[in-house]
């Protein structure tokens, strides 16, 4: 039972519904594969060519037929040449080798590769001798890599709705797609508000700081490939921010925001948006993260984040980042985070009803065993908290204790971003 205060909705519930009420936002585009990295796929990928595309090789060595290896006595000849794209044109004649290449076709009539390490060649390499005891060892098919053996043509090789990495370039690209069709980045306004802030570079009036979480914001954003218009630093002010989001939401896939959507007499955000759209979500039964906000103005999305920092990096990395990566056509399991099983190697005591994330990182204990240890302040307004951290403890919401040497979850940032 997640035993949720009143009035708060679950971060699972929150997505569940946010996903249910967030379309897919924008199209599909035909881009390069170089330009692809961390975009949405949008469509099937289907395998053009099996791979490997033919009988090869999987070392250097000396291909031969393994019936003739029960009657060598002495020397064997060495027939000819197989290279990786120079295959040996002919068929291996009964009783010789084939000398090959890692990556190589197999010749005709060959059914194993004996590596060279486990061979003798004369210097002009035109014989080669084997061992008996390496002869005995060696086996039909050994060292042979089979056509289709990784992937044969037709066969999906990625589905729509994933977040493409590295290794899903280079296999696109190894079945000759140049281009992929993926979505279109969403184009995201962000701002700050709040009259105590201040820009970087400026003189720090007195009681004032300086505006750290619409850098955090455009760092979020642009990680997940999406194209971010700075709308910098907004006034406690109704008519300046309806003006500013009236005008955003013209031309933007999505509003941005930190400050202003809790219930202070400053706390002006929720108000505006209700005034030129509506609210659809508030208050999320999190922590850090709590008066969070989702709206829309016309088709525009407005997603409101608390203003203090390590609010603002944790309810931005597990709710906003699925969410946008929903509206560019993400399936449900690509947003799923990483979250590891470790020991703890701290004690903490909470309140129930909110599920909590603590900063963390590993380290290793004195009997070399990996266990999470947790930032010693659960403040939301000490940025330096997730400098420090390298991911996050999750707690349910009914935990109420964690003791040292429990298991609990570990969510490594990097895999959040």
């Amino acid at each position: 039972m997640q035993n949720i205060k009143p009035g708060l909705t679950a971060l699972s519930d929150a997505l569940d519904i946010a996903f249910a009420e967030v379309p897919v936002m924008v199209p599909a585009q035909e881009r390069p594969i170089q330009e692809c990295y961390g975009a949405v796929l949008r469509q099937d990928v289907i395998a053009r060519v099996s791979v490997p595309s033919v009988d090869n090789s999987a070392m250097d060595g000396y291909a031969m037929r393994h019936a003739d290896l029960a009657n060598v006595d002495g020397p064997i000849p060495v027939a000819g040449v197989s290279l990786a794209g120079r295959p040996f044109d002919g068929v291996l004649p009964k009783g010789a080798a084939i000398r090959i290449a890692t990556g190589a076709a197999i010749p005709s009539g060959a059914d194993c590769v004996i590596i060279q390490e486990n061979v003798t060649a004369n210097d002009d390499e035109t014989e080669i001798t084997i061992d008996p005891d390496v002869i005995a060892r060696t086996s039909l098919h050994q060292n042979i890599r089979w056509t289709g053996e990784d992937i044969k043509a037709g066969d999906k090789v990625l589905s729509a709705g994933g977040i493409l990495r590295p290794q899903d370039i280079a296999i696109v690209a190894g079945q000759g797609f140049s281009v992929l069709s993926v979505a279109r980045p969403l184009k995201i306004a962000v701002f700050s508000t709040g009259d105590e802030l201040a820009r970087p570079g400026d003189i720090l009036p007195p009681g004032g700081i300086y505006d750290s979480n619409r850098f955090a914001m455009i760092g979020m954003l642009r990680d997940i490939g999406c194209e971010v218009t700075d709308l910098g630093l907004l006034a406690d002010d109704f008519e300046v921010l309806e003006n500013a989001l009236t005008d955003a939401a013209k031309n933007h896939d999505v509003i941005m925001t930190s400050g202003g959507v809790s219930v202070g007499k400053a706390d002006l955000l929720k108000p505006v948006v209700d005034r030129l759209g509506e609210i659809t979500a508030w208050k999320l039964a999190i922590k850090p993260g709590k008066p969070l906000m989702r709206g829309k103005i016309g088709n525009c999305l407005v997603i409101g984040l608390p203003g203090n920092p390590v609010s603002v990096l944790v309810s931005g990395l597990l709710y906003v980042v699925p969410v946008l990566r929903h509206a560019m056509g993400a399936s449900r399991s690509a947003l799923a985070p990483v979250r590891i099983p470790v020991c703890a190697g701290f004690d903490f005591t909470r309140r129930a009803g909110r599920r909590e994330w603590l900063r963390a990182r590993l380290v290793q204990n004195a009997d070399g065993a990996f266990e999470a240890i947790a930032f010693s302040s659960t403040s939301s307004g000490m940025l330096s908290s997730m400098v420090w951290a390298e991911g996050l403890i999750e707690l349910p919401e009914s935990c109420t204790q964690v003791s040292k040497g429990d298991r609990v979850l570990y969510l490594p940032l990097s895999g959040l971003q």
